[in-house]
């Protein structure tokens, strides 16, 4: 059994708290461009982790359209990211602890890169990852494990791990041949319980030791 050597994150929901964020900006997008819709809380809440592209495309067929509704989300959010977001606990400690023990860090994010470095530079994480992939840095995004595979190209590794809070993180490291870990404040609890994670942690002081422990098993 291959001991744990690299670890990659999911960013939104996995180590910052934007998650009220996210499905307030895309409220008010919709709202915006399609004053008469509708959209219920599970709505919301399926167009939380895609990429905008696909969420937004849900609603409208003119690529155009699409385009002007992305660049509309990204100007509201940002205008209340830095005010709004929150990092979860000990997420900050726990990946300097990784990082000064040797492991490799990847974050896989379904942002564009550009999108996701003001919350990474915000709370010092940037530097902590050996690779950052982002949206257009693949074809596909999550549940595919593209993104995942291409993180893993980046860096030489025994066995990994892919640390998210839906359905999609869980799907797509699985797919790669790494292990899955849930954390257990995502909003998606009980389906990604479903999907058997090898890994559940609930408070980021869990995973170092749960990594470690599964290493150990290689010299039993």
């Amino acid at each position: 059994m291959p001991r744990i050597d690299a670890v990659l994150f999911d960013l939104d929901g996995t180590l910052v708290d934007s998650i009220p964020l996210i499905a307030d900006t895309l409220k008010k997008t919709l709202r915006e461009f399609f004053p008469a819709l509708s959209v219920s809380p599970a709505e919301v809440d399926a167009m939380i982790g895609p990429p905008l592209s696909a969420s937004f495309a849900r609603y409208t067929a003119d690529p155009h359209v699409v385009r002007t509704m992305i660049e509309r989300y990204r100007a509201i959010y940002q205008e209340c990211e830095m005010e709004s977001i929150r990092i979860y606990p000990r997420a900050a400690e726990t990946l300097r602890m990784l990082k000064a023990r040797g492991y490799k860090l990847g974050l896989v994010t379904s942002k564009f890169t550009a999108s996701a470095l003001p919350s990474l530079d915000h709370y010092g994480l940037t530097g902590l990852f050996d690779v950052i992939v982002g949206l257009e840095h693949v074809t596909n995004h999550k549940p595919h494990p593209e993104p995942v595979l291409k993180a893993l190209a980046a860096f030489r590794y025994g066995q990994a791990v892919m640390v998210g809070d839906t359905e999609g993180d869980l799907v797509a490291g699985r797919d790669a041949g790494i292990l899955t870990c849930a954390v257990g404040w995502s909003h998606r609890r009980d389906s990604l319980r479903a999907l058997a994670p090898d890994f559940w942690i609930d408070d980021y002081a869990e995973l170092l030791p749960a990594i470690e422990r599964y290493g150990s098993k290689e010299e039993l």
